[in-house]
């Protein structure tokens, strides 16, 4: 081609080179053009690159796909092997957090100090009303985000994950909200509700809203005492998904007589509400908490009314979810072990326990300087 040199050229007031691309169907090379360079060095420079990637086999031919048509695309093919929830969190995240800051740039124009000012936004603005988010929200979005592009370097579209380099805006670790043992005792024994039993199963075992509510009379032995956790629900809009609890802990969890008795008193009135209601009562699950009618509940619902049952109390108020936090510190602050508290929750791993709770675990050095001296000089 004239006025070509060294695979450059001058085209208008840019310049372009030339790469032989392969085939992978047929083997053949066809040559590709890539411009838009301000200087001859520049478009050498590219060249270079791209021929050293052909030589390594890490070659990404120039597309102009953006942001948003890869999510998309994506989220389609990787949402197969996921729960329905967990999908579901997926494309939220996708919607109301990535897309409207990055679906129209180039995806082969992304990079890690681009992405650093995207993820400092969602801190500081990215919520309603442009709100600070919380950094769990945060990290979640870059977690769905670097998946996303990790893939796509499987693909070829790109050479590196972007999001591998990006910095974390530093962020305080958020305080639990929980309870005392004598506020918690107040709780429940001066709240008259049906939904009673589930608050104070809650709060003794740990369980996620998820489990609780997946629970059936046949998971329960009121004589032994124990409970098997091995399914979760999930709501989808105004529809009930099962599936195997979080990071598939299914477990055992010993329960209190207190608790038990009110587990008991729950099954007799479930008992009163089936005879009453006769042929038009609609529990066919089996689940121990529900409507008068035997509908189950909705997970949300649950949430909005443990909320609203506080109201008069005196008490701080907690989220449904902070009755785990609960649980998990008033037994961790009496000294029982983090393994034995870890299975209570279903952690996979006595190290998240250990890391989400650490603040409420007593410093016992004085104690254990005892024990040593007792062990070893017998005094």
């Amino acid at each position: 081609m004239s006025g070509m040199k060294g695979g450059v050229i001058r085209r208008g007031a840019t310049w372009s080179y030339v790469v032989r691309e392969r085939d992978p169907q047929t083997g053949r090379t066809k040559p590709r053009w890539v411009g838009g360079f301000r200087t001859q060095a520049d478009a050498k420079a590219a060249r270079a690159a791209a021929q050293t990637a052909q030589a390594r086999g890490t070659y990404v031919a120039p597309r102009n796909i953006t942001v948003g048509e890869w999510l998309d695309t994506w989220i389609i093919g990787h949402e197969v092997g996921l729960k329905a929830s967990t999908a579901e969190s997926y494309r939220a995240n996708i919607e109301r957090y990535l897309k409207p800051r990055l679906a129209h740039e180039r995806l082969q124009g992304l990079s890690p100090a681009r992405l650093s000012v995207v993820f400092k936004d969602l801190y500081e603005a990215g919520g309603h009303g442009g709100k600070a988010l919380s950094p769990r929200t945060v990290e979640f979005a870059r977690a769905v985000l670097r998946r996303a592009l990790q893939d796509a370097v499987l693909e070829r579209l790109i050479e590196v994950n972007p999001v591998v380099g990006t910095k974390r805006p530093r962020v305080t670790k958020a305080q639990h909200q929980t309870w005392t043992a004598e506020q918690l005792r107040t709780y429940l024994s001066g709240t008259a509700h049906r939904l009673t039993p589930l608050w104070a199963l809650a709060a003794a075992t740990g369980m996620r809203r998820g489990e609780l509510l997946a629970l059936r009379w046949s998971d329960v032995d009121l004589k032994s005492g124990v409970i098997n956790v091995d399914r979760s629900v999930t709501q989808i809009g105004n529809a009930r998904t099962y599936s195997t609890p979080k990071n598939h802990e299914r477990r055992q969890v010993t329960l209190d007589a207190w608790t038990l008795l009110r587990l008991g008193e729950l099954r007799i009135q479930q008992a009163k509400d089936r005879l009453a209601w006769g042929p038009a009562y609609a529990g066919t699950e089996d689940l121990l908490f529900t409507w008068e009618n035997g509908t189950p509940l909705l997970p949300d619902y649950v949430s909005k009314e443990f909320v609203r049952s506080q109201r008069g109390s005196g008490l701080p108020r907690l989220k449904l979810h902070e009755l785990r936090h609960t649980h998990a510190t008033l037994l961790l602050r009496a000294g029982v072990p983090v393994h034995v508290v870890a299975k209570r929750l279903g952690h996979r791993d006595p190290s998240v326990t250990l890391n989400v709770y650490a603040d409420a675990i007593p410093d016992d050095d004085g104690r254990a300087v005892d024990v040593f001296s007792k062990v070893v000089h017998g005094a």
